[in-house]
């Protein structure tokens, strides 16, 4: 009988392992579905270029116990630290991210243009605020931004229409005012600080990301049951039984929730809740091609294109080769393997990440808490990126499981 069984062995799961160890804990093991653990914060090293097969990842945080619990694993000292530098193309032009702070960059047309289109955006002239992404991207940064960036770049990426998101993970949109945008294009100059918490970060000097994850991970290596998919999950007196083989008091599950869908037999008052659970497939190609400029990544909300974001490896990644950059695609927007871009090149070689993104659908929201709350009763938790079912980076998925077992254990 163990005391945890936790189900998923990315980020999240080996880092609740991990602190389940540190507070003494030692009776417990972590599934992993596949034949190695790490999920989407692996790298590859492929004819010298290091590739992220799980897209953009980096370690920045506002939380510094997230700091302190990687640098006590992996010295400062092997990072290199970087003032971000990403990029956005608008109409044809290109400028520094976000958006709404650097429109001063853009040709003086454009910026007048998008500049009456912000003035006339109802957060400014106080319009009562929309209910879902597509109408409150209108309303808060006007018909402009909205039209030629916001909404395609997030239809790209997420795959559904715009009218289908809901506006509760817009946090992870820097909040600028009105007034703020007109003070950046007549002083010609953007407040950094506006930024989310990627205003600048840290990379590996050696490897890619999953060497963040690998000193974290070498710790509980021998508690981790690799190719061990749960197919089977049920609840007995006061006890989990998974597989019909491992029995827990407690079951922590980090991975997708509608991966646990038959496993769980979920009772029909939940089935609503799981079919509002989406999840987006992303394909990560890596590229050789020459580049002569300091950019770490750039958006590209142009839909005749089919992925949404460039990412140069050298710029962040010194020792991988210079012509090194990769891009990620929704795979619904993926020519597919054997098929040309549009730019009538193929890339070097690709992964699909099935399960990449929770997709923040309308009702997702209510529909995780209900499940959340169902389970919990029954010692069942979920915590993390899927377990939560929140567009978490890795960092605050490190912090959401010291939360947990702050709560839970300590």
């Amino acid at each position: 009988m163990y005391e945890f069984i936790i189900i998923g062995g990315g980020i999240t799961g080996v880092t609740l392992g991990r602190l389940l160890q540190m507070s003494g804990v030692n009776n417990f093991i972590i599934l992993e579905a596949e034949s190695e653990a790490g999920g989407l914060c692996r790298t590859k090293l492929i004819d010298g270029h290091y590739l992220d097969i799980g897209g953009g990842h980096f370690l920045c945080t506002k939380y510094p116990q997230v700091y302190d619990f990687i640098f006590s694993h992996i010295p400062k000292e092997e990072f290199n630290f970087f003032d971000r530098v990403s990029k956005i193309r608008v109409e044809g032009e290109i400028i520094d991210y976000p958006i709404e702070s650097n429109l001063w960059q853009l040709s003086t047309e454009k910026q007048i243009d998008y500049l009456i289109s912000a003035i006339q955006a109802g957060d400014f002239t106080g319009v009562k605020e929309p209910c879902n992404y597509e109408k409150w991207i209108k309303w808060k940064l006007g018909n402009k931004i909205a039209s030629f960036y916001m909404i395609p770049y997030n239809k790209k990426i997420w795959g559904v229409e715009p009218n289908e998101l809901d506006i509760d993970w817009l946090h992870k949109i820097p909040s600028v005012k009105t007034r703020e945008i007109l003070e950046s294009c007549l002083n010609k100059l953007s407040d950094r600080r506006k930024m989310p918490s990627h205003n600048g970060f840290y990379y590996p000097k050696m490897g890619g990301f999953q060497t963040i994850f690998d000193v974290i991970y070498k710790n509980v290596v021998d508690r981790v049951m690799l190719n061990e998919k749960v197919i089977d999950l049920e609840y007995r007196d006061n006890y989990w039984l998974v597989n019909c083989e491992y029995k827990a008091k407690k079951v922590i599950n980090t991975a997708p929730w509608n991966h646990l869908h038959k496993a769980l037999n979920v009772p029909a008052s939940l089935e609503d809740c799981f079919e509002r659970l989406k999840n987006n497939s992303i394909v990560v190609s890596l590229w050789e091609q020459e580049y002569n400029h300091d950019w770490h990544w750039c958006y590209d909300p142009d839909l005749s294109l089919e992925y949404h974001r460039e990412f140069f490896i050298h710029n962040f990644a010194p020792h991988s080769l210079s012509t090194g950059m990769y891009t990620e695609t929704n795979l619904t927007r993926w020519p597919g393997s054997e098929t040309s871009w549009s730019n009538g090149k193929k890339p070097i070689v690709e992964h699909i990440n099935a399960v990449a993104y929770p997709v923040p659908v309308v009702g997702h929201s209510k529909a995780i808490s209900t499940i959340l709350e169902h389970y919990e009763i029954q010692n069942l938790f979920g915590v993390g990126r899927w377990g939560q079912w929140q567009y978490f980076n890795s960092d605050v998925c490190i912090l959401e499981a010291m939360k947990f077992i702050k709560a839970k254990v300590l």
